[in-house]
This record gives C-alpha cells, sequence and structure tokens, in this order.
C-alpha cells in the first residue's frame, strides 16, 4: 500500500466541513475528507424537498412528541415534521454527557 500525504484533513461533510474540503481544494490542495455518515443520494434521499404542508399528518408542524425526544433541537433548530431528523438521534445529549453542565453547540 502506497503512503499518500495531503495538505489537509477534513472530518466530516456537513455544511461546514463540505465548504472547507471544497474551498481548500480550490486553492490547490490536497485535501482527505473523511465521512462516517451514509451516502446520500441527490434527490432520491429527500424525500420531504418536494411534499406540500396538506402532506404531513401534522401539516409540517412541531408536535408535543418531538418537543419531548428533541429538548435541546426545539430550543436552537427549526424543529418540524417536515425537517427529517437522523433515526436515533437525540436531542438530549447534544454531544457527551457532561453530568450537571449544559452543553450547547450554538
Amino acid at each position: 500500500m502506497q503512503a499518500s500525504e495531503y495538505d489537509a484533513i477534513v472530518v466530516g461533510s456537513g455544511i461546514s466541513g463540505g465548504w472547507a474540503a471544497k474551498e481548500l481544494t480550490e486553492k490547490g490542495l490536497r485535501v482527505l475528507l473523511l465521512e462516517r455518515g451514509r451516502n446520500v443520494e441527490h434527490i432520491k434521499d429527500y424525500v420531504n424537498a418536494t411534499k406540500a404542508p396538506w402532506e404531513y399528518l401534522h401539516r409540517g408542524g412541531r408536535t408535543k412528541a418531538m418537543e419531548e425526544e428533541y429538548q435541546v433541537l426545539k430550543r436552537d433548530y427549526p424543529l418540524k415534521e417536515a425537517v427529517r431528523l437522523v433515526p436515533g438521534l437525540s436531542g438530549r445529549r447534544p454531544l457527551a454527557d457532561v453530568g450537571t453542565a449544559e452543553l450547547s453547540t450554538w
């Protein structure tokens, strides 16, 4: 196996990581982009992108059950039925168990 050299390593291809990788490669750097999540195919995997509000059970809005499940997201995120959340994502513990200290990513 041949060793590869990179000028930058970007972890995560989300909104910030993807943009960082794009900018660095456009400047001519060799970039290694690491992603743990599944491959998301454009259009096919955006199941809610073309739905109208009346196609949702609660008209695309927020429910009490969602507020209880996503304690942190309800505070700082456009939490609503139309936004497809990652299965298993819990807003109760955003990044780590920090005991009694509050952890906010914003």
